[in-house]
């Protein structure tokens, strides 16, 4: 162990988190790891501090701060799944909000309290039991601090605007230690650059956000045949020109890739917010042949049910057009070549391919302003869009960097061509689905990029969130 990381583990013992910090060779350390969602943010930090409250988080701070050399990371759900996100660190201690899970309400002032370590499947079972729910996650194991510092979209997206854009207040530790709230009259300028900021200017150690009436939802999936790509196509171009004005529904389309089974498939995911059956906004999907599997449920069991694959290596990366059928298709076609240029190289190994589309309107824009404004530059947006998300998974990382990030590489550069020959690509990147090599901050605008800039130079003048927490997107790496 380097003398950096001993002194650093000193200066945490010092500050009284002996009890909660954790180093290699011990059962809660190798626990914590083994935790995270993918395998490819596993990278065996000096330590692991997992403090208990805001106080604590002040405190690990401090003395990492104080300690000569050492960098750090900042975990909540850990989801990110790129070896740079920031959530863990190789050389240098993660603190770890784990054990910050509290979910709390307050029915005077309808506002949910949220810890930042809980996960989303967690936070809605809790509220439930109010009668209320949050804009949050749709996947049951993302963290909340992670989600909605990097913007948030939710299943109510189009309905209420993204998750940041539901937070009235924050609790957060800047890089001195000290821990304020940031919210529309107190720092309202930190406030707004939390909202989309990612890991720039301090640990969140609680989210205070709006509630909502909890309803019944009527959700699940329709799979399909590859052959039935025009009319899935033809429904998801009117379907998402119909939300802006018709914001009861949230869809997902999903291409999948399973090479073993050799089983190629269009998965719909669809929400009616409202519980309806069968509903009108949804029938030329549900008039395609294909497996249905819908039914009344909570946002809650839906999650328990929801839970993407883990325990492999992962590679992803994100781009944004507007809503254009031609785009599509191009993207169906592209995702058939990518499976074949993979198979090329690993015909028989065991991997999987997946590729999202899903709306990303202009009118959320306007839900953002409504509530104090994001830092998302969504006001720039041309009209409405679809955001892509391409997911290589594997089990080995030798396959995943010699064949299957390549192949999506590849895929995503013609794409983005391709729109934009049609004068329909978009200059913005959705953090939250972004990969290591792209720069989410630098697609948000010059007048928010100059406000996260002087943000970061008021409450970290000496740099301690662009440099000695090096992982994550970094608004001092934005020209």
């Amino acid at each position: 162990m380097t003398t950096i990381a001993q002194s650093a583990i000193a200066n945490l013992k010092e500050a009284g988190l002996g009890d909660v910090l954790h180093v290699p060779g011990q059962q809660t350390y190798q626990a914590r790891e083994d935790s995270y969602w993918s395998l490819t943010p596993r990278l065996g930090p000096w330590a692991i501090v997992q403090p208990r409250t805001a106080e604590e988080v002040s405190q690990a701070v401090k003395a990492l701060v104080k300690t000569d050399g050492c960098k750090f990371a900042i975990r909540s759900g850990g989801h990110m799944s790129f070896v740079d996100a920031g959530n863990n660190i190789a050389a240098g201690v993660t603190i770890d909000l784990g054990l910050m899970t509290q979910t709390t309400y307050n029915p005077e002032t309808k506002l949910a309290s949220l810890q930042p370590g809980g996960r989303w499947a967690d936070v809605y079972a809790d509220l439930e039991k109010n009668g209320v729910l949050v804009a949050g996650g749709r996947e049951g194991l993302v963290g909340v601090g992670g989600l909605l510092t990097g913007g948030g979209i939710t299943f109510y997206t189009c309905r209420y605007g993204l998750g940041c854009d539901q937070v009235v207040n924050y609790e957060v530790v800047l890089a001195d230690g000290s821990i304020v709230s940031a919210n529309a009259t107190s720092y309202p300028d930190l406030f707004r650059v939390l909202k989309g900021g990612h890991n720039n200017f301090g640990i969140v150690t609680r989210f205070d956000v709006n509630t909502f009436e909890c309803r019944n939802i009527w959700d699940g999936n329709v799979l399909y045949s590859k052959d039935s790509t025009n009319e899935i196509v033809a429904a998801l171009v009117d379907i998402t020109e119909d939300l802006a004005v018709n914001p009861v529904s949230h869809v997902l389309a999903m291409w999948g890739y399973l090479p073993r089974s050799k089983e190629h498939f269009i998965n719909m995911v669809l929400t009616n917010l409202d519980g309806v059956e069968n509903a009108e906004p949804f029938r030329k999907f549900l008039d395609i042949p294909g497996q249905q599997n819908m039914k009344t449920t909570t946002v809650a069991k839906k999650l328990v049910e929801f839970l993407l694959p883990s325990n492999r290596f992962d590679f992803w990366l994100t781009l944004t057009f507007r809503v254009d059928a031609r785009i599509i298709q191009r993207v169906a076609a592209g995702f058939e070549k990518m499976i074949e240029e993979i198979q090329k190289s690993i015909p028989d190994s065991n991997f999987y391919l997946s590729l999202v589309l899903q709306p990303l309107l202009k009118s959320w824009a306007q839900h953002s302003v409504d509530r104090g404004g994001n830092i998302l530059g969504l006001e720039c947006l041309p009209g409405d869009c679809i955001i892509m998300v391409a997911t290589v998974e594997t089990e080995s990382l030798e396959t995943l960097n010699g064949a299957g990030a390549p192949a999506i590489k590849a895929m995503f550069d013609d794409i983005e061509a391709y729109a934009t020959s049609l004068e329909k690509n978009v200059d913005f990147l959705y953090l939250n689905y972004a990969g290591g090599g792209q720069n989410p901050f630098q697609t948000y605008g010059e007048e928010n990029i100059r406000k996260m800039k002087e943000a970061s130079a008021k409450y970290d003048p000496t740099g301690v969130f662009q440099e000695r927490v090096p992982g994550g997107y970094k608004i001092s790496k934005v020209n």
